[in-house]
Parts: C-alpha cells; structure tokens; sequence
C-alpha cells in the first residue's frame, strides 16, 4: 500500500503555503514572535486528512459443515453437507487520529524549534456492508441439510470481518510506518515554512 510520492510532494508543498499564509502576521523581521502551542495544534489538526488511509480488503467467509451421527436408522447415518462460501468487503480507516494530539504533546524549543509527540496510528474506523448479494455467494445443501439461509449468512460475514480486523498485524505495521513517515515529512514542510524546525519523539 504504496502512497503516491509526486502526490505527497505536491502536498506538502500546498500544505507549507498554505502555513505560510496562516502564520505570516505572526512572523516580524525584529524580534520574531513565536506562534502558541494551541495555535501550532489547531493548524496541525486541520491536516486530519493526510494522517489516515482508507483500505478495501476482500476476504472470503467459507462455511463447511457435514454431519454423521450414530443411529440404528441407515437413513439418519449421513444428515448431508452445508456449503457457503460468501465474499465479505471489509473497510478500515486506519492512521494518526489527530484529534488524539494534544497541546501537551507540543513543546517549543528556544526560539526557533517545536518539538511533537504524535498519537500511534490506530484502527480509526472500520465497517462491512451487510446486504447480501446474491449473485457472488456459492451455497449448496445436500442430504438432509436445511439450506443455508440468510442467517447463517449474515454469521459467516460478521465472523470474516472480524478475523480480517483481528490479523495482519503486519500488514498494518506497513501502514503504520509509511502514515506515520509521511506526517511528519508534511508537518515539517509547514512548520518550516514559519521558520520552526520539528524534532518527533516517539
């Protein structure tokens, strides 16, 4: 899940002129005055955009069941087999909640430096559409099985998304590193651009 990197130049470059403009009356040739820490939050909250991703991730609910009991009945030795295999569309907002940041978390630094501890990125969202659509799910009912309803469905499906919210740790790891990489890389652009330089700590 790889950023588009002429996107986040552009970006950045937006976002530092954009800071610029916000922050120019702040800035005096003698005796420059330095910008509150509420003031560095507000504007670094209103990038809330640039700090999450949004993914799709199909995974495949399969429900295979099939009975054999013990009974002096030979037709009761087999009830049959249940099968479903249902397509589940599971979406994750995933990144730096940045109204998790707090001003605590700023700190200037002598006159010219911020210091930021931004929040861990994080499940921020996440969501699967329950309408079934029928023309994407494989069911089959042999023997005496009862046919797979639309309940047993709607189980198979809540029971994907949550192994899909639940695993890949490494994949979300990935995401991790690449939003939290290109936060800081655009948070520096546009405290640069006021004349700050911006140590994170982690």
């Amino acid at each position: 899940m790889h950023m588009n990197r002429k996107y986040w130049i552009f970006l950045a470059v937006s976002v530092a002129v954009l800071a610029a403009a916000i922050f120019w009356p702040m800035k005096q040739p003698e005796g420059k005055k330095l910008p509150q820490t509420s003031e560095i939050l507000g504007v670094l909250q209103a990038q809330q955009q640039i700090a999450t991703t949004e993914v799709t991730i199909r995974k495949m609910g399969v429900y295979d069941s099939e009975t054999q009991i013990a009974s002096l009945n030979p037709a009761k030795w087999k009830l049959g087999k249940r099968l479903a295999v249902i397509p589940v569309d599971v979406t994750i907002r995933y990144g730096i909640d940045l109204n998790d940041l707090k001003e605590s978390d700023i700190t200037i630094i002598g006159e010219d430096s911020v210091q930021i501890r931004l929040p861990k990125p994080k499940i921020i969202d996440k969501s699967y559409n329950p309408v079934t659509d029928q023309n994407e799910i494989v069911t089959l009912s042999t023997g005496l099985r009862d046919k797979v309803g639309e309940t047993t469905i709607q189980q198979i499906k809540k029971m994907a998304f949550e192994e899909v919210v639940d695993q890949d740790e490494r994949f979300r790891q990935q995401l991790a590193d690449e939003l939290t990489h290109n936060t800081e890389a655009v948070f520096t652009s546009l405290l640069n651009a006021i004349g700050l330089q911006v140590v994170f700590i982690h």
